[in-house]
């Protein structure tokens, strides 16, 4: 017999999402792109932002680094160099 599993909906605190929001290495990248790393990682259904964020440093998820002024590198019709990945640390976060 298979039994449906019950996704019970993920939340953080507000005291979390101002921790979430003041840490500069998520600014650059987009809502999407952040949900979508979180999503293939941990095989979750994530809401929002601030619960990916959350997923990526509690399961210590490296992420595309965005170039400073926010454009691809390389000229067009170039190959370009794929995405420099960092890996930031953290403890865990409150939900």
């Amino acid at each position: 017999m298979v039994h449906a599993q019950k996704q019970v909906p993920l939340r953080i605190k507000v005291e979390a999402v101002k921790y979430l929001s003041s840490l500069p290495q998520f600014h650059g990248i987009p809502d999407d792109s952040l949900i979508r790393i979180a999503e293939r990682r941990t095989g979750l259904n994530v809401p929002d932002r601030w619960v990916a964020v959350a997923l990526i440093i509690g399961n210590r998820v490296p992420i595309p680094v965005p170039t400073p002024d926010g454009r691809p590198q390389g000229k067009s019709g170039e190959a370009m160099a794929p995405a420099k990945l960092v890996l930031i640390t953290g403890g865990r976060i409150a939900r």
